[in-house]
Formats: structure tokens, C-alpha cells, sequence
């Protein structure tokens, strides 16, 4: 018996390390119209243990995903996070969307 519950919590801690979340957070249209743009851009860095940057040490910005995208008019902002390895891990995103 001892032996069944010890491997049914390694499998558990095991699909909890293996579980991911994400969030997105889009911020509201800076035109009045709302248009998005034809143009897409994004930047990406991941960090662990909540703030060992591996994009050395520059976070995510918009200038930098507007230049990755070609755009000169940001219309839409998204930032993504998704959490790996309950929390150890953070991929964040920063997309932008203009001309």
C-alpha cells in the first residue's frame, strides 16, 4: 500500500511540473477606430526563479517588438505570460499590432 501512494504522489508532483498556465492582457486599442494594424510584432525573453532574465537582462518592450514587426503606428498592445514548471519558468510575450 505504502508503495502505491508514493507512486501516486511522484505521478501527481509530476503532472504538476509538467503543467503550464497562461494569461493574456490586452491593452485597449490606442486608435478611435480600433483598427489593429496590417502588422504584427513581437518580443519574447524568459526569465526563472522569478527574475533571472535569459534575454540578458532586457525585459520585453514595445519599442522592441515594434521594430521586430516593422512598425512605425502602434494601434494594440498584448502582453502573454505563460508559466512553466509552476512558476519556475515565465515566458512573457510582448506583441503589438500598427503599421
Amino acid at each position: 500500500m505504502k508503495k502505491i501512494m508514493t507512486l501516486a504522489a511522484s505521478a501527481a508532483l509530476v503532472v504538476a511540473m509538467m503543467s503550464s498556465c497562461a494569461t493574456i492582457n490586452s491593452g485597449a486599442a490606442l486608435t478611435e477606430k480600433g483598427a489593429i494594424g496590417p502588422k504584427v510584432g513581437e518580443a519574447q525573453s524568459t526569465y526563472f526563479l522569478g527574475g533571472i532574465w535569459s534575454s540578458q537582462g532586457e525585459q520585453n518592450d514595445l519599442k522592441k517588438a515594434a521594430e521586430n514587426g516593422g512598425i512605425k503606428k502602434i494601434s494594440q498592445v498584448e502582453y502573454i505570460d505563460k508559466s512553466i514548471f509552476l512558476g519556475l519558468v515565465i515566458k512573457h510575450t510582448t506583441r503589438v499590432y500598427g503599421e
